[in-house]
């Protein structure tokens, strides 16, 4: 369950929260904050944001990813947790649209945030060192970096959009699950963001596809884990998908493929769903979709799936 709050202190001062209420395997009761921010407008062109939000790289974080805008129960393969997209940031960006010539509109996000942080974990010194990049927005920004960056989208007709994204600053690295709890004497490594998407919508057709990769560098002194997080380290996923809803009814049907390439190789695989949908309104959708992950390792079993959802936006 994951309510949105807006609230509206003034013409030029709103609020913006949503929580993310959700029950673990045990039955128990989780409760986070997804994003809560404070939004500033400037003037038609400019809104200045701050607080913890969703990433502005790529689409489909910052646009795409409530479940009932989603058109398939899952995120793509690497743009969810543990993947290659970014999650969210903490700190503050500005953001808007422009009006061009004729029809032809741009938009805009510029950020600066506490940016990631490298989590490096190896129980066994006799096993391989687990590398994660944790992408989720803290509150501590224990390194003390900052990561600068932003999304330029242009629409030279109303029906096609043309993003790209980047990012770059430096990144800590923590031993252990905690962000916080960085590595004594470890160097900061460079990090940067690159990433292009692209959507297009005709009549009742939309194809959109996006691309991310994040890049940790390299340091050839590192100590931790005993040297073994010494190369660099990139973070790489895609997808391209196509939705076609049948004229003059609710029916919908939409098929995804994509491909997440990780530093951990028993997480890269290729994925590919199909779906049907079927829309009461255009806030409430029941969705019904089959998706196989392929994994590189062919030691790894493919996960074969049938997943139904009901979402429901108000």
């Amino acid at each position: 369950f994951a309510p949105i709050f807006h609230f509206q202190f003034s013409d030029r001062v709103l609020f913006e929260g949503e929580l993310e209420i959700e029950t673990d395997e045990n039955g128990e009761t989780e409760i986070g904050a997804e994003y809560a921010t404070i939004d500033l407008i400037l003037n038609d062109y400019m809104a200045l944001v701050a607080g913890k939000f969703l990433s502005p790289i790529g689409q489909f974080r910052q646009n795409v990813h409530p479940s009932w805008i989603n058109k398939l129960p899952t995120a793509p393969v690497g743009f969810g947790h543990g993947g290659a997209a970014p999650l969210s940031d903490l700190g503050v960006q500005l953001r808007g649209g422009i009006p061009l010539s004729g029809s032809m509109r741009a938009n805009y996000a510029l950020f600066t945030s506490n940016g990631p942080t490298l989590l490096v974990d190896q129980d066994d010194p006799n096993e391989e060192a687990e590398v994660e990049l944790e992408t989720e927005a803290a509150a501590s920004n224990a390194d003390g970096n900052f990561v600068y960056g932003g999304r330029v989208g242009f629409l030279p007709v109303p029906a096609l959009e043309l993003g790209l994204s980047g990012a770059l600053g430096k990144i800590g690295v923590a031993e252990g699950h905690d962000v916080s709890d960085l590595a004594a004497g470890e160097p900061d490594r460079d990090y940067t963001v690159l990433g292009a998407d692209a959507v297009y919508n005709l009549d009742t057709l939309q194809l959109r596809g996006e691309f991310i990769q994040q890049t940790v560098g390299s340091e050839a002194n590192s100590a931790v884990a005993g040297g073994a997080v010494t190369e660099e380290l990139e973070y790489t996923a895609w997808y391209a998908q196509a939705a076609y809803r049948v004229p003059d009814t609710k029916w919908e049907g939409v098929v995804r493929i994509g491909d997440l390439d990780t530093p951990g190789a028993d997480a890269n695989r290729s994925q590919w769903s199909a779906g049907v949908n079927y829309l009461f309104a255009n806030h409430v959708i029941i969705k019904a979709a089959y998706t196989v992950d392929d994994y590189d390792d062919n030691a790894i079993d493919d996960d074969e799936r049938f997943n139904i959802q009901l979402a429901y936006g108000f």
